[in-house]
Protein backbone atom coordinates (compact mmCIF):
# COMPACT_ATOMS: atom_id res chain seq x y z
CA UNK A 1 0.00 0.00 0.00
CA UNK A 2 1.03 3.34 -0.77
CA UNK A 3 2.20 5.02 2.07
CA UNK A 4 0.44 8.42 3.62
CA UNK A 5 2.14 11.85 1.82
CA UNK A 6 2.61 14.79 4.08
CA UNK A 7 1.31 17.11 1.05
CA UNK A 8 -0.47 19.45 3.13
CA UNK A 9 -4.13 20.32 2.44
CA UNK A 10 -4.77 17.82 -0.40
CA UNK A 11 -4.50 18.22 -4.40
CA UNK A 12 -8.44 18.79 -5.07
CA UNK A 13 -9.51 16.91 -8.06
CA UNK A 14 -12.87 16.92 -7.17
CA UNK A 15 -14.17 19.96 -8.80
CA UNK A 16 -17.50 18.89 -9.79
CA UNK A 17 -18.30 18.17 -6.33
CA UNK A 18 -17.97 21.90 -5.71
CA UNK A 19 -15.16 24.36 -7.38
CA UNK A 20 -13.23 26.65 -5.03
CA UNK A 21 -14.46 29.92 -4.99
CA UNK A 22 -12.99 32.35 -7.56
CA UNK A 23 -11.18 35.32 -6.02
CA UNK A 24 -13.36 37.13 -8.71
CA UNK A 25 -16.42 36.07 -7.24
CA UNK A 26 -15.07 36.16 -3.55
CA UNK A 27 -14.26 39.83 -4.04
CA UNK A 28 -17.69 41.08 -5.45
CA UNK A 29 -19.38 39.31 -2.63
CA UNK A 30 -17.86 40.77 0.11
CA UNK A 31 -17.40 44.18 -1.98
CA UNK A 32 -21.26 44.07 -2.32
CA UNK A 33 -22.05 43.20 1.36
CA UNK A 34 -20.15 45.90 2.34
CA UNK A 35 -22.41 48.41 -0.09
CA UNK A 36 -25.29 47.12 -0.65
CA UNK A 37 -26.44 44.94 2.51
CA UNK A 38 -29.93 46.47 2.21
CA UNK A 39 -33.40 44.33 1.64
CA UNK A 40 -34.22 45.08 -2.42
CA UNK A 41 -37.62 45.68 -1.51
CA UNK A 42 -37.26 48.48 0.93
CA UNK A 43 -37.90 51.29 -0.57
CA UNK A 44 -35.42 53.86 1.14
CA UNK A 45 -31.76 54.33 -0.47
CA UNK A 46 -30.09 51.69 1.61
CA UNK A 47 -32.94 48.82 -0.03
CA UNK A 48 -32.69 50.81 -3.25
CA UNK A 49 -29.00 50.40 -3.65
CA UNK A 50 -29.35 46.84 -2.98
CA UNK A 51 -32.20 46.71 -5.70
CA UNK A 52 -29.69 48.25 -8.09
CA UNK A 53 -27.13 45.65 -7.68
CA UNK A 54 -28.89 42.82 -7.66
CA UNK A 55 -30.82 44.50 -11.14
CA UNK A 56 -27.58 44.79 -12.54
CA UNK A 57 -26.55 41.36 -11.99
CA UNK A 58 -29.25 39.22 -12.98
CA UNK A 59 -29.14 41.33 -16.26
CA UNK A 60 -25.16 40.38 -16.74
CA UNK A 61 -26.43 36.62 -15.73
CA UNK A 62 -29.26 36.53 -18.32
CA UNK A 63 -26.44 37.74 -20.79
CA UNK A 64 -24.21 35.56 -20.13
CA UNK A 65 -26.53 32.67 -20.25
CA UNK A 66 -28.39 33.71 -23.33
CA UNK A 67 -31.82 34.88 -22.03
CA UNK A 68 -33.55 38.02 -20.79
CA UNK A 69 -32.87 39.21 -17.26
CA UNK A 70 -36.98 38.61 -16.47
CA UNK A 71 -36.27 34.76 -17.20
CA UNK A 72 -33.86 34.61 -14.53
CA UNK A 73 -35.32 33.38 -11.21
CA UNK A 74 -32.81 33.37 -8.39
CA UNK A 75 -32.78 30.33 -6.04
CA UNK A 76 -30.89 28.64 -3.60
CA UNK A 77 -28.88 26.61 -5.82
CA UNK A 78 -29.57 23.69 -8.39
CA UNK A 79 -31.70 21.11 -6.90
CA UNK A 80 -34.14 23.87 -5.91
CA UNK A 81 -34.18 24.84 -9.46
CA UNK A 82 -34.79 21.17 -10.46
CA UNK A 83 -37.61 21.00 -7.78
CA UNK A 84 -39.70 24.02 -8.70
CA UNK A 85 -39.83 22.89 -12.23
CA UNK A 86 -40.32 19.25 -11.99
CA UNK A 87 -43.32 20.21 -9.00
CA UNK A 88 -44.56 23.00 -11.85
CA UNK A 89 -44.44 20.70 -14.47
CA UNK A 90 -46.63 17.71 -12.85
CA UNK A 91 -49.02 19.90 -11.03
CA UNK A 92 -51.70 18.04 -12.69
CA UNK A 93 -50.30 15.10 -12.85
CA UNK A 94 -49.27 13.22 -15.74
CA UNK A 95 -46.19 11.59 -16.93
CA UNK A 96 -42.66 12.58 -16.60
CA UNK A 97 -40.05 11.63 -18.57
CA UNK A 98 -35.57 11.82 -17.97
CA UNK A 99 -31.99 10.58 -19.37
CA UNK A 100 -31.24 7.26 -17.06
CA UNK A 101 -28.24 9.38 -15.96
CA UNK A 102 -29.49 12.39 -14.61
CA UNK A 103 -28.59 13.78 -11.64
CA UNK A 104 -30.40 12.61 -8.29
CA UNK A 105 -32.52 15.77 -7.89
CA UNK A 106 -33.91 15.34 -10.79
CA UNK A 107 -34.43 11.17 -10.82
CA UNK A 108 -35.45 11.07 -7.63
CA UNK A 109 -37.94 13.52 -8.08
CA UNK A 110 -39.72 11.72 -11.59
CA UNK A 111 -39.70 8.29 -9.20
CA UNK A 112 -41.72 9.69 -6.71
CA UNK A 113 -43.98 9.29 -9.84
CA UNK A 114 -45.26 5.53 -10.72
CA UNK A 115 -45.95 6.80 -14.26
CA UNK A 116 -41.72 8.29 -14.80
CA UNK A 117 -39.69 6.61 -17.56
CA UNK A 118 -36.56 6.77 -17.52
CA UNK A 119 -34.95 7.39 -20.94
CA UNK A 120 -32.01 5.32 -22.09
CA UNK A 121 -28.70 6.36 -22.97
CA UNK A 122 -25.36 4.30 -25.15
CA UNK A 123 -22.36 2.84 -23.87
CA UNK A 124 -20.60 6.61 -23.78
CA UNK A 125 -23.67 7.85 -22.01
CA UNK A 126 -25.22 9.56 -24.98
CA UNK A 127 -28.57 9.57 -25.82
CA UNK A 128 -29.56 9.14 -29.08
CA UNK A 129 -32.50 12.41 -29.92
CA UNK A 130 -34.88 10.08 -31.74
CA UNK A 131 -34.35 7.23 -29.65
CA UNK A 132 -35.84 9.60 -26.45
CA UNK A 133 -38.90 10.42 -28.41
CA UNK A 134 -39.58 7.09 -29.50
CA UNK A 135 -39.40 6.04 -25.09
CA UNK A 136 -41.81 9.24 -24.55
CA UNK A 137 -45.11 7.92 -23.26
CA UNK A 138 -48.34 9.76 -24.88
CA UNK A 139 -49.77 12.36 -22.36
CA UNK A 140 -46.31 13.50 -20.82
CA UNK A 141 -45.94 16.30 -19.14
CA UNK A 142 -42.60 16.75 -18.72
CA UNK A 143 -39.39 15.60 -20.40
CA UNK A 144 -35.56 16.66 -18.30
CA UNK A 145 -32.61 16.56 -20.46
CA UNK A 146 -29.26 16.99 -18.68
CA UNK A 147 -26.51 19.47 -20.20
CA UNK A 148 -23.57 17.88 -19.37
CA UNK A 149 -23.42 14.67 -16.62
CA UNK A 150 -21.50 15.42 -13.38
CA UNK A 151 -20.21 11.94 -13.18
CA UNK A 152 -19.04 11.48 -16.61
CA UNK A 153 -18.82 15.30 -18.35
CA UNK A 154 -20.69 13.20 -21.71
CA UNK A 155 -22.75 16.79 -23.04
CA UNK A 156 -25.60 15.67 -24.30
CA UNK A 157 -27.15 17.14 -27.82
CA UNK A 158 -29.84 19.22 -25.82
CA UNK A 159 -31.27 21.10 -28.92
CA UNK A 160 -31.63 17.97 -31.19
CA UNK A 161 -33.35 15.72 -28.21
CA UNK A 162 -35.95 18.82 -27.75
CA UNK A 163 -36.58 19.48 -31.51
CA UNK A 164 -36.84 15.65 -31.63
CA UNK A 165 -39.87 15.30 -28.82
CA UNK A 166 -41.47 18.83 -29.65
CA UNK A 167 -41.96 17.19 -33.12
CA UNK A 168 -44.42 14.57 -31.40
CA UNK A 169 -45.00 16.23 -27.91
CA UNK A 170 -45.38 20.12 -28.85
CA UNK A 171 -46.75 20.82 -25.07
CA UNK A 172 -44.73 18.77 -23.38
CA UNK A 173 -42.52 21.04 -20.65
CA UNK A 174 -38.64 20.77 -21.47
CA UNK A 175 -36.21 21.26 -18.47
CA UNK A 176 -32.37 20.63 -18.45
CA UNK A 177 -29.87 20.82 -16.00
CA UNK A 178 -27.36 22.99 -16.93
CA UNK A 179 -25.58 22.70 -13.23
CA UNK A 180 -22.05 21.52 -14.55
CA UNK A 181 -22.37 22.92 -17.75
CA UNK A 182 -23.02 26.64 -16.90
CA UNK A 183 -19.87 28.41 -17.50
CA UNK A 184 -17.70 25.84 -18.41
CA UNK A 185 -19.51 25.64 -22.11
CA UNK A 186 -20.66 27.90 -24.34
CA UNK A 187 -24.58 27.94 -24.77
CA UNK A 188 -27.83 30.28 -24.61
CA UNK A 189 -30.71 29.46 -23.10
CA UNK A 190 -33.20 30.88 -25.97
CA UNK A 191 -31.36 28.50 -28.35
CA UNK A 192 -31.87 24.92 -26.51
CA UNK A 193 -35.65 24.75 -26.62
CA UNK A 194 -36.44 24.72 -23.37
CA UNK A 195 -39.21 25.61 -20.87
CA UNK A 196 -37.17 25.78 -17.67
CA UNK A 197 -32.97 25.46 -17.43
CA UNK A 198 -31.34 24.69 -13.82
CA UNK A 199 -27.73 26.01 -12.93
CA UNK A 200 -25.71 25.75 -9.21
CA UNK A 201 -23.52 28.60 -8.67
CA UNK A 202 -20.69 26.48 -6.59
CA UNK A 203 -20.19 24.34 -9.52
CA UNK A 204 -18.74 27.45 -11.40
CA UNK A 205 -16.78 29.01 -8.61
CA UNK A 206 -19.84 31.22 -6.97
CA UNK A 207 -20.28 30.71 -3.24
CA UNK A 208 -22.55 28.31 -2.25
CA UNK A 209 -26.52 29.10 -1.84
CA UNK A 210 -26.90 30.44 -4.68
CA UNK A 211 -28.52 28.93 -8.45
CA UNK A 212 -30.72 29.97 -11.25
CA UNK A 213 -33.99 29.13 -12.76
CA UNK A 214 -34.49 30.34 -16.02
CA UNK A 215 -38.35 30.18 -17.19
CA UNK A 216 -39.08 31.12 -20.79
CA UNK A 217 -41.04 34.03 -21.57
CA UNK A 218 -44.51 32.98 -21.17
CA UNK A 219 -44.08 30.16 -18.58
CA UNK A 220 -46.70 31.04 -15.61
CA UNK A 221 -44.30 28.97 -13.38
CA UNK A 222 -46.01 28.21 -10.18
CA UNK A 223 -43.98 28.49 -7.29
CA UNK A 224 -42.03 26.18 -4.94
CA UNK A 225 -41.71 28.28 -2.17
CA UNK A 226 -44.63 31.01 -1.29
CA UNK A 227 -44.17 33.98 0.89
CA UNK A 228 -43.60 38.21 -0.10
CA UNK A 229 -43.92 37.48 -4.08
CA UNK A 230 -40.61 38.32 -4.72
CA UNK A 231 -39.46 37.60 -7.97
CA UNK A 232 -42.50 38.46 -10.09
CA UNK A 233 -44.07 35.81 -7.49
CA UNK A 234 -42.01 32.80 -9.08
CA UNK A 235 -39.82 32.18 -5.77
CA UNK A 236 -40.56 34.53 -2.41
CA UNK A 237 -37.45 34.88 -0.48
CA UNK A 238 -35.51 38.05 0.45
CA UNK A 239 -33.24 37.92 -2.80
CA UNK A 240 -29.40 38.41 -1.71
CA UNK A 241 -27.22 41.13 -3.82
CA UNK A 242 -24.27 39.87 -3.30
CA UNK A 243 -24.82 36.28 -3.98
CA UNK A 244 -25.92 37.39 -6.90
CA UNK A 245 -22.62 39.90 -7.83
CA UNK A 246 -20.51 36.61 -6.76
CA UNK A 247 -22.47 34.44 -9.43
CA UNK A 248 -22.42 37.30 -11.97
CA UNK A 249 -18.28 37.57 -11.51
CA UNK A 250 -18.18 34.08 -11.34
CA UNK A 251 -19.68 34.32 -14.75
CA UNK A 252 -17.62 36.68 -15.87
CA UNK A 253 -14.40 34.62 -15.35
CA UNK A 254 -15.36 31.89 -17.61
CA UNK A 255 -16.53 34.11 -20.51
CA UNK A 256 -12.99 35.66 -20.23
CA UNK A 257 -11.19 32.56 -20.23
CA UNK A 258 -13.23 29.38 -20.82
CA UNK A 259 -11.97 28.85 -24.29
CA UNK A 260 -8.01 28.77 -23.15
CA UNK A 261 -8.99 27.07 -19.89
CA UNK A 262 -10.83 24.08 -21.87
CA UNK A 263 -7.88 23.74 -24.03
CA UNK A 264 -5.35 23.21 -21.01
CA UNK A 265 -7.45 21.51 -18.85
CA UNK A 266 -7.79 19.15 -21.88
CA UNK A 267 -4.46 18.61 -22.26
CA UNK A 268 -3.78 18.05 -18.50
CA UNK A 269 -6.11 14.97 -18.70
CA UNK A 270 -5.14 13.71 -21.97
CA UNK A 271 -1.49 13.50 -20.47
CA UNK A 272 -2.53 12.07 -16.77
CA UNK A 273 -4.46 9.20 -18.74
CA UNK A 274 -1.77 8.43 -21.40
CA UNK A 275 0.68 7.84 -18.12
CA UNK A 276 -2.27 5.48 -16.54
CA UNK A 277 -2.05 3.71 -19.55
CA UNK A 278 1.17 3.56 -20.24
CA UNK A 279 1.49 1.82 -16.59
CA UNK A 280 -1.80 -0.03 -17.03
CA UNK A 281 -3.18 -0.84 -20.23
CA UNK A 282 -6.37 -2.41 -19.05
CA UNK A 283 -7.36 1.18 -17.56
CA UNK A 284 -10.47 2.54 -19.35
CA UNK A 285 -11.76 6.14 -19.83
CA UNK A 286 -15.61 5.35 -19.44
CA UNK A 287 -17.23 7.94 -22.31
CA UNK A 288 -14.38 8.35 -24.24
CA UNK A 289 -16.79 8.03 -27.42
CA UNK A 290 -18.74 11.43 -26.95
CA UNK A 291 -18.50 14.69 -26.39
CA UNK A 292 -17.34 15.50 -23.19
CA UNK A 293 -16.42 18.46 -20.92
CA UNK A 294 -12.87 19.61 -21.07
CA UNK A 295 -12.06 18.90 -16.89
CA UNK A 296 -13.76 15.54 -16.04
CA UNK A 297 -12.44 11.93 -16.62
CA UNK A 298 -14.38 8.87 -15.68
CA UNK A 299 -11.76 6.38 -15.22
CA UNK A 300 -12.35 2.66 -14.38
CA UNK A 301 -10.11 -0.65 -14.10
CA UNK A 302 -11.39 -3.77 -13.87
CA UNK A 303 -10.99 -5.79 -10.52
CA UNK A 304 -10.79 -2.95 -8.65
CA UNK A 305 -12.96 -1.20 -6.00
CA UNK A 306 -13.33 2.44 -6.18
CA UNK A 307 -13.97 3.13 -2.53
CA UNK A 308 -10.77 1.64 -1.95
CA UNK A 309 -9.39 3.76 -4.27
CA UNK A 310 -10.74 7.00 -3.14
CA UNK A 311 -9.68 6.53 0.37
CA UNK A 312 -6.17 5.32 -0.58
CA UNK A 313 -6.00 7.94 -3.21
CA UNK A 314 -6.56 10.79 -0.20
CA UNK A 315 -3.92 9.24 2.10
CA UNK A 316 -1.93 9.97 -0.57
CA UNK A 317 -3.05 13.41 -0.95
CA UNK A 318 -5.26 13.36 -3.55
CA UNK A 319 -9.30 13.97 -3.18
CA UNK A 320 -10.92 12.54 -6.53
CA UNK A 321 -14.83 10.67 -6.50
CA UNK A 322 -16.71 7.76 -7.07
CA UNK A 323 -19.78 10.06 -8.91
CA UNK A 324 -21.78 12.42 -7.32
CA UNK A 325 -20.68 13.53 -4.17
CA UNK A 326 -24.55 13.62 -2.66
CA UNK A 327 -24.57 9.86 -3.47
CA UNK A 328 -21.16 8.91 -2.12
CA UNK A 329 -20.49 5.95 0.44
CA UNK A 330 -23.30 3.97 -0.67
CA UNK A 331 -21.10 1.02 -1.55
CA UNK A 332 -22.30 0.69 -5.04
CA UNK A 333 -21.76 1.32 -8.80
CA UNK A 334 -23.37 4.51 -9.37
CA UNK A 335 -26.61 5.16 -11.80
CA UNK A 336 -24.61 6.83 -14.07
CA UNK A 337 -22.18 3.96 -14.47
CA UNK A 338 -25.41 1.34 -14.52
CA UNK A 339 -27.21 3.42 -17.21
CA UNK A 340 -23.84 3.44 -19.94
CA UNK A 341 -24.19 -0.33 -19.33
CA UNK A 342 -20.76 -0.67 -18.04
CA UNK A 343 -19.69 -4.34 -16.91
CA UNK A 344 -20.34 -4.41 -13.15
CA UNK A 345 -16.57 -5.35 -12.97
CA UNK A 346 -15.81 -2.28 -14.37
CA UNK A 347 -18.53 0.20 -13.38
CA UNK A 348 -17.33 -0.59 -9.50
CA UNK A 349 -13.76 0.46 -10.47
CA UNK A 350 -14.86 3.86 -11.43
CA UNK A 351 -13.23 6.77 -10.15
CA UNK A 352 -14.34 10.86 -11.02
CA UNK A 353 -11.07 13.18 -11.67
CA UNK A 354 -12.50 16.24 -12.40
CA UNK A 355 -10.19 19.88 -12.55
CA UNK A 356 -10.43 23.51 -12.88
CA UNK A 357 -8.58 26.53 -12.93
CA UNK A 358 -6.02 25.75 -10.01
CA UNK A 359 -5.40 22.45 -11.23
CA UNK A 360 -1.34 22.12 -12.50
CA UNK A 361 0.32 19.68 -14.54
CA UNK A 362 2.25 18.67 -11.56
CA UNK A 363 -1.36 18.11 -9.79
CA UNK A 364 -1.85 15.38 -12.56
CA UNK A 365 1.40 14.04 -12.81
CA UNK A 366 1.30 12.81 -9.08
CA UNK A 367 -2.43 11.60 -9.00
CA UNK A 368 -1.25 9.60 -12.03
CA UNK A 369 2.11 7.83 -10.29
CA UNK A 370 -0.27 7.78 -6.72
CA UNK A 371 -3.12 5.94 -9.13
CA UNK A 372 -0.48 3.72 -10.42
CA UNK A 373 1.14 2.57 -7.46
CA UNK A 374 -1.71 1.91 -5.70
CA UNK A 375 -2.82 -0.09 -7.98
CA UNK A 376 0.09 -1.79 -8.40
CA UNK A 377 -0.05 -2.82 -4.99
CA UNK A 378 -4.06 -3.68 -4.23
CA UNK A 379 -5.47 -6.75 -4.64
CA UNK A 380 -7.75 -7.25 -7.22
Amino acid sequence: MLAAMDLGDPVDLDWNATAPLLPAARSAWLDAYDRAGGNPASIHGRGQAARELLDASRARIAGHLGCRAHEVVLTSGGSEANATAIAHALSEGGPAAALAVEHSSILRACRARVDSVELPVDGDGLADPDMVADRIPPGCRLVCVQLANNESGVIQPVAAILAAVRARYPDIHAHVDASQGAGKLAWAFKDLGADTLAVAGHKLGAPKGIGVLMVRAGCRLRPLIHGGRQQQDRRSGTEDPALAAALAAALDHHAAHREAEAARQRDLLAGAFATIRAGAPDAVWLGAGAPRLANTLLLARPGFDAEILVQRLDLAGYAVSRGAACMAGRGEASHVVRAMGIPPELARSALRVSIGVGTTAADLAGFAAAYLAITASAGR
